[in-house]
């Protein structure tokens, strides 16, 4: 499929407009390249501001790309702020863009244009491995309704971190193994309306869900190497390996797309976020960014 051709996948609710290659960066940039002696280079995660704004994450020369709904550029920033590892952003409530670099051992606040506000852990100096204090090779944050934020400390410390509004830490969980509650890699966190906490423990084949506190609830397995996972209006869609699939909040299929359909490695995905109207954004391990657009 070329790139910005559209083709429709789904049915039902759930059909939507799939641009396989959505955002339209000037001439001579990309979302990152292979690298000897350093990690794939690649466009890693993403996330929707409350003006419709996309923001798009990448181990690349230019490392946050912000682009309009139809993938028109924007602008960039972060130009030399981060390390080649780097994974995870989230914009917070309060529109503040939150950047996880796993490969200085950092999470920064920035404003939206780009400001560094504040900085957790210290740059370069990472926490003692499985030792469980922040940070090692950390890989994302999310907010809970309550105001805390939680930090997934996933590479070297399989460890999930609580933090108040002012950045102190409240309490840690979790721990290297296959148990309830063990990680291999917290490769992802996201927070539901509710409160529950979902981790995507990807080594483990499975998403585990924590309360606030850091209760085990339930471990949902089925999937291979999930990656990411995003919450909409009564739906849950998760992304790995094996493909794009969509969920009711109990859990319940809704839909699902392998990773070869509509072609060969359409949906192996690294990040999954959505807008207001539920369309779904995908990062990919080929360093490209779509956009499916619900019909």
């Amino acid at each position: 499929m070329d790139a910005q051709t559209d083709i429709t996948i789904g049915e039902g609710r759930f059909r939507y407009r799939f641009r396989r290659d959505w955002a339209r960066l000037p001439r001579w940039w990309n979302f990152g390249e292979a690298a000897e002696g350093r990690p794939p280079q690649t466009a890693v995660h993403g996330g929707v501001a409350a003006n419709g704004d996309v923001y798009v994450l990448a181990r690349a020369a230019h490392p946050v790309t912000v682009f309009d709904g139809d993938g028109n550029f924007i602008t960039s920033w972060g130009e030399g702020e981060f390390s080649p590892f780097v994974h995870g952003l989230r914009i917070a409530p309060d529109g503040t863009v939150w950047i996880t670099d796993s490969g200085n051992h950092t999470v920064k606040q920035f404003t939206p244009d780009g400001r560094k506000l504040r900085t957790l852990g210290v740059a370069d100096s990472p926490a003692p491995t499985l030792y469980g204090n922040p940070f090692n090779m950390p890989t994302g944050v999310a907010f809970h309704p309550n105001g805390d934020m939680y930090a997934s400390d996933g590479y070297g410390n399989r460890r999930v971190h609580r933090f108040g509004a002012d950045g102190t830490r409240k309490e840690s969980f979790g721990g290297p193994g296959t148990g309830p509650g063990e990680f291999a890699i917290v490769h992802f966190i996201e927070i539901d309306a509710q409160g529950r906490i979902y981790i995507a423990d990807r080594e483990n084949q499975r998403i585990q869900v924590f309360d606030a506190e850091g209760r085990h609830l339930a471990d949902w397995t089925g999937f291979d190497m999930p990656s990411d996972l995003a919450f909409g209006d009564g739906m849950i869609v998760v992304g790995g390996r094996d493909g794009l699939s969509i969920w009711t909040p109990e859990r319940e299929p809704l839909a699902r797309w392998d990773a070869d359909a509509p072609h060969k490695g359409a949906f192996n995905i690294h990040g999954v976020w959505l807008d207001r109207q539920d369309n779904i954004f995908l990062a990919h391990f080929d360093r490209t960014v779509s956009k499916l657009t619900r019909i």
